[in-house]
């Protein structure tokens, strides 16, 4: 693990996220080309976006449901990131994609602020995951609707048409 500076200063061991970004990179391969003589390194999946699914699925899961974790799966042509519960209080897919923000968890979304994983918003669908991917590869995420999770799918590259 790779430490980190907290808010105050401190050290503390690489966590949650930092894993999950991990586990990306193990489990993919970069493209690369050539800029002037520099290799540039491309992921299948922008790490910004990563980081704030990951947070999202961390600080809004439903955590009185027992027995279930967050789940990072990664496929040949998408990821998926499932957080075990359904959307929080009048939170909708399509007002989660627009901006409504609900904190099911006050206290959590506290801590990871105090590290620096949220900036305290609650726009990180709209303003990072949405745009984020559109810029990567042109792609838009999916929330497809369940009952008792929430999903996240980012594509690989865009699909056939």
């Amino acid at each position: 693990m790779v430490p980190l500076g907290a808010a105050d200063g401190s050290i503390v061991e690489a966590g949650l996220v930092e894993q999950a970004w991990d586990f990306v990179c193990r489990n993919t391969m970069p493209s690369a080309h050539l800029d002037g003589g520099r290799r540039i390194d491309r992921w299948d999946y922008p790490e910004g976006v990563i980081r704030e699914a990951v947070v999202n699925a961390l600080v809004h899961r439903d955590c009185s449901i027992a027995g279930t974790d967050i789940m990072l799966a990664i496929y040949a042509d998408r990821l998926e990131i499932q957080s075990p519960g359904r959307l929080p209080n009048t939170v909708t897919l399509e007002g989660m994609k627009s901006g409504m923000r609900y904190a099911r968890n006050q206290t959590l979304v506290n801590v990871m602020r105090d590290y620096r994983y949220v900036d305290a918003r609650g726009m990180g669908v709209r303003d990072k995951i949405i745009p984020g991917m559109r810029e990567h590869n042109g792609t838009e995420p999916e929330f497809p609707p369940e009952e008792s999770r929430v999903t996240v799918r980012l594509w690989k590259e865009p699909k056939p048409a």
